[in-house]
């Protein structure tokens, strides 16, 4: 039976054509890398140069405080600075805090990502617990 028997012309680009399938416009993208946006389950509460604060949901932390200012990198979790170095001649792009068990969570390893542009302004800003990516800034 022919699209056109069925009420559906043969020729119409929004109905697919021998087995052919329609690419779903609401579906997920399959590549961030190019697009600006925050994704993850938290928030960024405030951002400058070399400085991000940011408010997690449904995380073992709650906030995260990345500062790079004065040839220091520095990174407070909850209010307690877990790590710092003194940055003279290169910034570090990643980093890893071992976490320390507490109360509501078990020990784990922080990371974070930084991708920086001209300038050393920060293009990409990630977060990430074990192998759970929690918040993915792109500039």
């Amino acid at each position: 039976m022919s699209g056109e028997a069925r009420g559906i012309p043969d020729n119409d680009p929004d109905y697919p054509q021998n087995g052919q399938s329609k690419i779903n416009p609401f579906a997920a993208p399959q590549s961030t890398s190019n697009e600006r946006g925050v994704f993850g389950n938290a928030r960024r509460i405030r951002s400058g140069f070399l400085f991000r604060v940011i408010e997690f949901e449904s995380s073992p932390i709650e906030h995260l405080v990345y500062d790079g200012w004065w040839f220091r990198q520095k990174v407070k979790i909850d209010g307690v600075r877990l790590w710092q170095i003194v940055s003279w001649l290169t910034i570090r792009r990643q980093i890893e805090i071992s976490l320390p068990a507490s109360g509501s969570r078990n020990s784990a390893t922080l990371r974070i990502e930084i991708d920086f542009g001209r300038s050393l302004l920060i293009r990409r800003f990630r977060v990430w617990i074990d192998e759970n990516l929690l918040y993915d800034e792109i500039n």
